[in-house]
């Protein structure tokens, strides 16, 4: 599969960005504090003699306390992903997805995970590749493809990437699979 003048392998940092870590951080950060300042209250209230409202002041303060803890990793993992965010390549012959872009796990009608495997694999040939579109509305569309390996279309979101970065990726792509995308059936947005 050739490239018409272009490096085989690409690689688009494929996650969402500080505007989604921020807001982790903001709520998780806000409930931990709430639960920090409602110990004291409980306390209070508890050596007063109001047990039932002092008794749930301190339960509410000590569960919300560890999402302190969470607003951390949060944020964390955002500084990480800064520095070191999940690729999606694109090789001469295969699209190699990070964890993120792979999907949710199918859930059955009770909405419980059948499996702990992701509904796409790490790498999908291009070989597989059956159709592919671009979809949804046009300020933030998604890239969808049909491949033989799931019975579930990949979809590459493009608010996990960069605007530039998505529409190379999909140039990249109809330079590579001109046939998938004209075998593409109708979108449904």
């Amino acid at each position: 599969m050739a490239f018409e003048g272009e490096a085989p392998e690409r690689a688009y940092p494929y996650w969402r960005g500080w505007q989604a870590v921020g807001c982790a951080v903001l709520f998780f950060g806000l409930v931990g504090t709430v639960g920090v300042s409602l110990i004291p209250a409980g306390y209070e209230k508890f050596q007063s003699g109001q047990l039932p409202t002092g008794i749930a002041l301190l339960v509410l303060g000590v569960f919300g306390v560890p999402t302190l803890v969470m607003s951390l990793l949060t944020l964390l993992g955002g500084v990480r992903d800064t520095f070191r965010p999940p690729l999606l390549r694109v090789t001469g012959g295969a699209l190699v997805l990070p964890t993120e872009a792979r999907g949710e796990p199918p859930q059955d009608e009770y909405g419980e995970p059948v499996s702990a495997a992701p509904p796409h694999p790490e790498v999908v040939p291009f070989a597989a590749i059956r159709w592919a579109r671009r979809a949804g509305p046009p300020l933030n569309p998604v890239l969808e493809v049909g491949h033989d390996l799931s019975p579930a279309p990949l979809q590459l979101a493009r608010h996990m990437m960069r605007s530039a970065d998505f529409d190379d990726l999909e140039r990249l792509l109809r330079a590579a699979l001109p046939a998938a995308f004209a075998a593409a059936p109708p979108s449904a947005a």
